[in-house]
């Protein structure tokens, strides 16, 4: 069976359609006006600020910071070749060396 072309239904569905169209419309004209506004994005871009003078900031020093590349500490627990973590041990012997501790200070409280 075919649906009557009249009614109320029928009535509102035609508004909202146009209603619909219309607003797509729009919010394509918006987009271009904003595009025209505000310009392309910009992309994120790196560098020095505005306004800075180019070169290093007084007092530092030319070259890399931090250790020497060939400087490689290893643990100073004898036989042990793992590289150095903290405390002159390497990760393993740390860790045996807090527990050791924490044991240590449980048994005097």
């Amino acid at each position: 069976m075919a649906r009557p072309r009249s009614g109320i239904i029928y009535n509102l569905e035609k508004v909202l359609e146009q209603l619909l169209e219309t607003n797509a419309a729009l919010n394509e004209r918006l987009s271009q006006m904003e595009a025209m506004l505000l310009g392309a994005p910009a992309a994120g871009r790196r560098g020095r600020k505005p306004g800075r003078k180019p070169g290093r900031k007084p007092g530092r020093k030319p070259g890399r910071r931090g250790r020497k590349p060939g400087a490689k500490k290893l643990c100073s627990v004898a036989g042990c070749g793992h590289p150095h973590y903290a405390k002159g041990l390497c990760a393993n012997h740390y860790q045996q060396a807090r527990i050791k501790a924490l044991k240590k200070k449980e048994a005097k409280a």
